[in-house]
């Protein structure tokens, strides 16, 4: 761990490492509202609806929208979508005129593309210590990952799975490690003959396992050893989650970033995190979790030393008033990212 002293007496200019880096959004919900009917638009602000209805209500047309979503990413000034995976969505149902459209509206409006794969139902046996599981899981993702490919995504991030409390320990962490190895390799190497580059992200403390960044760091590395080139997405907000399970954060924060080594960074998600209220994703400029401005300026000096070539930014919005403010709220946080990191 670097010395608190130590990053106070640091001083950070964050253009002095000579990499351009992108910034990009999954959307989340963001863009849910514009997809309400006049209807239900108004039953969401007299209250006779919730947000969480609302994103079951037009989630899956939302996602379905890639070209929507690149012109709002044009309309942002960002460089880049993430497509949300989550089920539901409608990927594997999309026809070849729809893929194809995607992928000429992102051409045409200089964004790049990734998609988050599914993680949880079938996409969460990615490490299941049953190999039928595991197969049902790997396969799944070779679907998500050739749609990935048709309309021209760059990365595919994709979570480690999840398994049950008892299986998070001794032998069966070892089981459910190899598993991971497994299918990381199959799908790394299927991912590249596809020219897209996996990603591995870090659960939530909640999920049980995989959260800490050394386990994932030793999984990466294993593959990377093996021939395959597999990418680490370290998910800061995710791991602060650990903060409500008994695990302390340490001070400063993006300290963390440090123990990650050189080489295993592409696309980064950057959220915050709330401990005690169990807030995930709050917009990072009302600094509402551990990442306050100066954190987030020694996260930026950090992240651009490593190489990270892109920033994804994963906030959700979760009152009707966010709703309402939508296009304030992503301006804002915009301008405050773009500004520490020099965008």
């Amino acid at each position: 761990m670097i010395d608190k002293v130590a990053w106070s007496l640091k001083s950070v200019v964050t253009r002095d490492f000579g990499i351009q880096m992108k910034l990009g959004r999954d959307f989340t919900n963001l863009l849910y509202r514009d997809y309400l009917s006049k209807e239900d638009l108004e039953r969401l602000k007299a209250g006779e609806i919730g947000v969480p209805d609302m994103d079951a209500l037009v989630q899956v047309k939302a996602k379905g929208d890639i070209p929507g979503q690149i012109a709002a990413a044009k309309r942002y000034g960002l460089d880049h979508v993430e497509l949300d995976g989550a089920v539901p969505n409608p990927y594997l149902s999309m026809d070849a005129e729809e893929k194809r459209r995607a992928r000429e509206a992102a051409q045409k409006a200089g964004i790049t593309l990734s998609l988050h794969l599914p993680y949880t139902y079938v996409g969460g046996s990615t490490c299941a210590p049953h190999e039928t599981d595991r197969r049902a899981a790997a396969e799944l993702m070779k679907q998500y990952i050739d749609f990935a490919s048709e309309i021209g995504c760059i990365y595919c991030n994709m979570h480690p799975g999840v398994v049950p409390f008892y299986h998070a320990v001794g032998k069966y962490f070892d089981l459910i490690r190899s598993s991971l190895v497994r299918t990381l390799l199959e799908l790394g190497e299927y991912a590249k003959e596809r020219n897209v580059t996996l990603l591995l992200e870090n659960n939530t403390a909640f999920d049980g396992c995989f959260f800490e960044p050394e386990e994932l760091c030793s999984v990466v590395e294993e593959v990377r050893n093996q021939g395959v080139d597999v990418y680490f997405n370290f998910d800061i907000g995710h791991w602060f989650t650990r903060a409500d399970v008994g695990k302390p954060l340490p001070d400063p924060p993006e300290q963390i970033m440090e123990e990650i080594p050189d080489g295993l960074f592409k696309e980064l998600h950057l959220n915050d995190y709330v401990p005690g209220k169990r807030l995930f994703h709050p917009p990072l400029h009302e600094q509402l979790g551990p990442l306050k401005r100066e954190n987030l300026i020694r996260y930026a000096e950090i992240v651009k030393r490593k190489g990270a070539e892109l920033i994804v930014l994963e906030t959700a919005i979760k009152t009707t008033d966010q709703v309402l403010n939508r296009d304030k709220i992503i301006e804002a946080e915009n301008a405050f990212i773009r500004e520490i990191f020099g965008m």
